[in-house]
């Protein structure tokens, strides 16, 4: 997250929401399923990683 904020919704984990933001960065496994709101203009960045092993 670079600036503002998103909201994170994570569906593989019991449902849990929580808020993005600079300070508060997040990592999410691929297989995980995950979507994320935004309260207006945000601009993010996104790095996709694959898997050791």
């Amino acid at each position: 997250m670079v600036s503002r904020r998103l909201r994170s919704r994570t569906d593989g984990l019991g449902g849990r929401e929580s808020p993005l933001d600079p300070e508060r960065p997040r990592i999410v496994a691929p297989e995980v399923l995950h979507q994320f709101d935004h309260d207006g203009q945000a601009l993010f960045l996104v790095e996709f990683h694959r898997k050791i092993g």
